[in-house]
């Protein structure tokens, strides 16, 4: 009897302890939220600090050079704090209510003369997509602004031309850009209202797979499709100003369809794993990451008008990056870079992980 009890503890005791580990892993893999006391989003580095980052990217040459060797320029300059990814403030997608999201994951990124825009989502979710607002001068977090649902948001472009903030998303099964205008993304006060913000605009393309990234450059924006096993698309739309039908002014991509859906005006090839891309002069360029067992790449191609093929064949440079880069964003003569290996389901994936954008002079990271 007694050696019966024995093996029935044993394995009660097996049960709770596969338990257990099974709710650490999830835990950790970002499946389910961790628990969290915090009241408001965190501001401070979530990983390691600055100069154990300098050391891991000592592997990295080029990224390393451009962010710790450039004369007269104090290298944590060159560096924003990613917010939020150990507690981000934000609205619980089914109850509504304000509540701490411990797993949002970044993924767009956007500057203007003022501020960089960090877009991040809920890996389990649970809670509302956000994008952070931070001083483009000092780094310091400002707010969070709260979108509606749980868009996957991969992709953010500040179009200064008009004073929007481009956001890709989705409606169902159709790929979908919203954008939010500057003067209502300074007006809007989450802990004020614990209301989403309102979208300016909502522009359906139908045309394409999914907008996973965008850029603008000029007068058109270009989007974007992820493929992670081969080449995809890049779309140009004609950004413009017309009146719907109600006579309201509203920003349209194609005017020739309707002011609610768009097609595009030219479509390019692309590789296969891009997350981002940015134009500097006459050069396109494309962020590629495929996950924690290979390293990232930074492609350069001539933008030639006639060439609309931009897959490996054409590509003219290659530069080696740490795991998960996720959007680029070029602003003068700055190229900012965001990786996605600082949230919590990624951190002890990268190589090395960053809780930081990365910001970098073009001439010095293509320097040979």
């Amino acid at each position: 009897m007694e050696k019966k009890k024995r093996k029935i503890n044993l394995v009660l005791i097996g049960v709770v302890l596969a338990g257990i580990i099974g709710l650490i892993l999830l835990t950790k893999n970002g499946k389910i939220e961790r628990i969290s006391l915090a009241e408001e989003t965190n501001t401070e580095a979530s990983l390691g600090s600055f100069e154990s980052l300098e050391d891991e990217l000592s592997k990295h040459p080029e990224l390393y050079r451009a962010v710790f060797d450039v004369e007269g320029v104090n290298p944590e300059e060159n560096t924003y704090v990613i917010p939020g990814m150990d507690a981000t403030l934000t609205l619980h997608h089914e109850h509504e209510g304000t509540d701490i999201c411990t797993t949002m994951t970044p993924q767009g990124l956007a500057v203007n003369k003022d501020y960089l825009f960090i877009s991040a989502y809920c890996k389990t979710k649970t809670h509302n997509s956000v994008i952070h607002v931070l001083d483009k001068k000092s780094g310091s977090f400002i707010k969070e602004i709260v979108l509606d649902g749980i868009p996957h948001a991969g992709g953010l472009a500040f179009d200064n031309n008009h004073e929007l903030l481009w956001v890709t998303s989705e409606k169902g099964d159709t790929a979908q850009v919203i954008t939010l205008s500057l003067k209502d993304i300074e007006a809007y006060d989450f802990t004020d209202s614990a209301e989403p913000i309102n979208y300016t605009d909502s522009i359906a393309l139908p045309d394409i797979k999914r907008a996973s990234t965008i850029t603008v450059h000029g007068d058109d924006l270009y989007v974007a499709h992820f493929d992670d096993e081969e080449t995809s698309v890049m779309h140009r739309y004609l950004i413009s100003t017309t009146e719907n039908d109600n006579g309201e002014e509203v920003h349209a991509l194609d005017t020739g369809k309707s002011t609610e859906e768009a097609s595009p005006d030219d479509v390019d090839k692309i590789g296969k794993e891009i997350q981002g891309l940015a134009f500097h002069q006459e050069k396109l360029m494309l962020s590629r990451s495929s996950g924690r067992k290979h390293d990232s790449t930074l492609l350069s191609f001539d933008r030639l008008k006639e060439n609309e093929d931009f897959t490996d064949k054409n590509v003219n440079t290659e530069i080696t990056m740490p795991s998960y880069m996720e959007q680029i964003v070029v602003d003068g003569k700055h190229l900012y870079i965001l990786f996605e290996s600082g949230a919590y389901a990624y951190r002890d994936h990268g190589n090395p992980s960053i809780d930081r954008v990365m910001r970098v002079e073009i001439d010095t990271l293509f320097e040979e």
